[in-house]
């Protein structure tokens, strides 16, 4: 029983270990000015798969991309896209998704221009989008509340001095 507590401990351990880096990380990602964003379509596969979580430089200078740099910018719609500069013109970049035979049809501006891909991570994204539905939540926060139970419940035995 005890080798079962143990790793219990071991494993509670870990995983709030793991909750607090990614907290970190993402806080300081976030004060360098790097935003994750999620993949919702294929039009940059295979580079950026569907479903991936792209982080975008928002410090970026607009000036200094090049052809063939990713970049993200606002569509219409006001939601964003994340393609390949394929040439610069006087009015702006001209972008398309990787495996779209034609470029969009937005040009990117200054004004709509958001930042530089500078990584991404495969798949991420769906757990992020599935966290974000109300579903999501109660499950998430019913995880939270079960490892902070299980810490208090396994945690140490008191140490209380018995008198005889």
């Amino acid at each position: 029983m005890k080798i079962f507590i143990k790793s219990i401990k071991v494993i509670l351990n870990i995983l709030l270990t793991v909750i607090i880096l990614f907290g970190i990380i993402f806080i300081g990602l976030f004060c360098l000015g790097i935003q994750p964003y999620v993949v919702e379509s294929g039009s940059m596969e295979p580079a950026i798969q569907t479903g991936s979580i792209c982080f975008v430089n928002k410090k970026a200078e607009y000036e200094n991309m090049q052809v063939g740099d990713v970049i993200a910018f606002k569509i219409n719609t006001g939601a964003f896209a994340t393609h390949r500069i394929v040439s610069i013109t006087e009015e702006g970049f001209v972008t398309k998704g990787d495996v779209n035979s034609v470029v969009d049809s937005v040009i990117t501006t200054q004004d709509n221009f958001i930042g530089e891909n500078i990584f991404t991570i495969p798949r991420v994204g769906f757990i992020v989008k599935a966290l974000q539905t109300a579903r999501g939540k109660i499950i998430l926060g019913t995880i939270i509340i079960v490892l902070f139970l299980a810490g208090i419940l396994i945690g140490e035995p008191s140490k209380k001095k018995v008198d005889n």
